[in-house]
């Protein structure tokens, strides 16, 4: 684990003059554009037939329970495979594991689309999770590498931000569909997006881990890291010494080693809170399209445009919460320069120190979604919920793994995969729960449980900004001493 220094990035150990990244700006947002598509595409498989969930349940002949259960099965393997998919990225590279994961989307979405049998929908369903949710993760991981902690907040809360942007107007593009045709329509649909994007991949996204790479100055050696764009780089390919290339060490690949990372009490500190948050907007997503649909009696297409609520506020999350990112750093970093410049900047505290006051909005939001939809009050209020929950979130699903990557910048791949599994796992065990919590607790109880918990996450965080001077101190000196033997 590492701390900031002179430069902005500690893996940024570039030769005196030779810039962190070749791309111009233009390049850098044309780069995020590309990775935000990757990462809507990854997230709509998520939740993109909610909407058809009553349709499939009649098609299928089961229960409730049973129908949510293809939900279920969808999020353990979102959970588990990019430990596996994100963390092989850190070896082999960034741009063979993309093609890989959307030809295996292409494909299962195919069989899910011409499915005939309950088993099997459950069986692709985590097929298909176990290809195209890695891309979450890793879109992170590529942003990470021509991004550095002074702008690294704005452009991975732009990638995050789209990512829970999909997730959020996928019930709406699936409404659509399934009012014009039906529920295998949902699947061929996505099959479409990703075929479009391996062709768009295969030329446009260039090969960008650093240790391959380095500031994308160096030719790739092998074949599949080489896309048609570099054409369009042309002389910027210099270096053919490859003295940009980042040497770092890694151990023999193990997927299982991310629990090394997590060992780290400062991870779970911030990802465990986080992951709460991101459960709370899950299970509120699933609950707005089956009470819409139950209890006030909306139609597919309904259901669908009441999604634009969440889907609206995930972009104008991931915007501010970028922005607010990037701020608080070179505010700190600048009153740090005048201060003593020779002391790092304290990057937790840049990262999670306004962290209380989204969490309190998610709370108060999920509390009020919760007793409205019960008591059945005005569909207004709740959409207005609908909004505050996921634009709350943004923040720590932007900062979370902005955080650890600045921390572990040359394990980027295992750390997005490790936010993932958190995030993913604890959504996986509340929406499992789901059901029994509402028979249980009723829809308010279920959400006055979950905002509770919210609010139990704030001492998490504000503990660690309490000891962040000396767990980093503390992580230096370890540094050092690794160093120096």
């Amino acid at each position: 684990m590492t701390t900031d220094s002179d430069t902005d990035d500690v893996s940024n150990q570039m030769p005196p003059g030779v810039p962190h990244t070749i791309l111009t700006k233009r390049e850098r947002t044309f780069m995020v554009g590309l990775l935000s598509l990757i990462g809507i595409a990854s997230a709509i498989s998520m939740s993109i037939y909610w909407v058809a969930l009553t349709e499939m349940k009649r098609k299928f002949r089961v229960t409730e329970e049973q129908i949510n259960l293809t939900v279920v099965a969808y999020l353990i393997l979102q959970s588990l495979s990019p430990v596996v998919f994100s963390s092989a990225t850190d070896y082999v590279g960034r741009r063979p594991v993309v093609l890989v994961c959307l030809i295996g989307g292409l494909a299962v979405n195919i069989a899910l689309a011409v499915s005939d049998a309950y088993w099997m929908i459950i069986f692709f369903r985590c097929l298909l999770a176990t290809f195209v949710s890695p891309l979450i993760s890793i879109v992170s991981s590529i942003v990470s590498d021509f991004t550095t902690r002074k702008d690294r907040g704005g452009y991975n809360g732009t990638v995050n931000g789209f990512l829970l942007v999909g997730q959020g107007f996928a019930p709406f593009f699936g409404a659509l569909v399934d009012s014009a045709w039906d529920w295998r329509a949902i699947f061929y649909f996505c099959a479409i997006i990703d075929g479009v994007l391996v062709l768009i991949v295969f030329v446009f996204l260039p090969e960008t881990k650093r240790s391959i790479v380095g500031n994308m100055s160096v030719k790739p050696d092998r074949w599949y890291h080489r896309a048609p764009i570099l054409l369009y780089f042309g002389k910027r390919l210099s270096d053919t010494s490859k003295s940009t290339v980042e040497h770092i060490e890694l151990p023999t690949y193990n997927p299982l080693r991310i629990v090394l990372i997590a060992r780290y009490p400062q991870v779970a500190m911030v990802l465990l809170p986080s992951s709460v948050m991101f459960a709370t907007l899950t299970i509120s997503q699933a609950s707005l399209s089956t009470q819409l649909s139950e209890s006030y009696g909306y139609s597919t297409l309904k259901v669908g445009i009441c999604f634009f609520a969440p889907g609206v506020a995930t972009i104008l999350g991931a915007i501010t919460s970028g922005k607010i990112l990037d701020r608080t750093y070179n505010n700190l970093r600048e009153k740090q320069l005048k201060s003593d410049s020779s002391k790092p900047v304290n990057i937790i505290r840049a990262r999670v120190q306004y962290y209380f006051i989204p969490s309190l909005v998610c709370a108060a939001a999920a509390v009020v979604f919760g007793w409205c939809i019960q008591k059945k009050e005005n569909v207004a209020i709740i959409l207005v919920m609908s909004f505050l929950i996921p634009f709350s979130t943004m923040f720590p699903m932007n900062a979370v793994p902005t955080l650890l990557i600045d921390m572990f910048p040359g394990q980027a791949g295992s750390v997005a995969s490790l936010n993932n599994l958190g995030r993913c796992g604890m959504a996986t065990i509340f929406m499992a729960c789901l059901s029994k919590m509402i028979n249980a607790m009723k829809l308010g109880g279920t959400y006055t449980l979950m905002a509770g918990l919210v609010m139990l996450g704030n001492i998490s965080v504000y503990a660690l900004l309490a000891r962040s001077s000396r767990i980093l101190a503390d992580v230096e000196r370890r540094k050092q001493e690794l160093e120096s033997k």
